[in-house]
């Protein structure tokens, strides 16, 4: 599951109404604005979202995790894009429903061998400009969820072990995620919207400290900045002990190997 991102402080001037001009943003959100390096779904944040109020695009704040009562009091973070269009799906009742969650990037985990803690990554688009996630949004809890679709080969690399692994949430250029929140989009254009998958070469991504726990960076830095895990001497080694069977007798032959390969 796609459950945590890094925000930076997008709401004066100089940020978001540079790429949407016409933007409404409440003057009490934009004095709210500032960076959170870590956001996590499992903590129930609000966020900031764009929504569509009558042909304007506006900036709300919504709680992150729709609860469907009548199934789970369990929120839901992700809504699996191949399921919005289907009819029996609870997704379908709010495909009407769209918004964009307003991020700067996402956070994933990567399984290395050998090593026995994942490796946390901070992905985000190259190009620098927000990342505006499609999601549904619930009217009668102000809640929302992030839609995802199967991985492109950067979030293959990287999300490549848990139970949804091999997904990626619904990522798009900013111009294309905008699409999202017209009102009269046709059956075939949603489909085109949900099918579009995100080239790698326009992602960047880079290693971060851990993003579980009370540990406190050793550098001081901010949760989405860069840490060396290869360097910092905080990887757990593996260490594997290899016995070669010669003719006529045992000889132990020791092998260290260490798993340390780089991002």
């Amino acid at each position: 599951m796609c459950v945590d991102i890094g925000y930076n402080s997008m709401l004066a001037a100089d940020g978001l109404p540079r790429y949407i001009p016409k933007i409404k943003i409440n003057r009490d959100l934009v004095n709210a604005d500032h960076n959170r390096p870590h956001i996590a779904a499992y903590e129930n944040p609000s966020c900031f979202v764009l929504v569509n109020y009558g042909g304007d695009v506006c900036v709300e704040r919504f709680f992150w995790g729709i609860v469907p009562g009548f199934k789970t009091p369990t929120p839901l973070y992700n809504a699996r894009s191949e399921k919005v269009l289907l009819r029996d799906s609870f997704w379908y009742s709010l495909k009407e429903h769209r918004c964009l969650l307003l991020a700067d990037g996402v956070y994933e985990h990567q399984q290395r061998v050998g090593v026995k803690k994942k490796i946390p990554y901070y992905i985000r688009l190259k190009s620098g400009e927000p990342l505006l996630i499609p999601a549904l949004f619930s009217f009668a809890s102000l809640s929302f969820s992030i839609l995802t679709r199967s991985a492109n080969d950067v979030f293959r690399e990287i999300h490549n072990s848990g139970p949804n692994k091999h997904r990626m949430p619904l990522l798009c250029p900013m111009e294309r995620a905008l699409r999202w929140l017209q009102k009269d989009l046709k059956q075939e254009e949603l489909v085109d919207f949900i099918g579009y998958l995100l080239p790698d070469q326009q992602l960047s991504y880079h290693t971060v400290f851990s993003i579980r726990g009370k540990k406190e960076r050793p550098d001081g830095l901010k949760e989405n900045d860069f840490f060396d895990w290869g360097q910092s001497g905080f990887l757990e080694q593996a260490s594997l002990f290899l016995f070669i069977l010669l003719p006529g007798c045992l000889f132990p032959t020791f092998f260290l190997l260490v798993f340390l390969r780089q991002p």
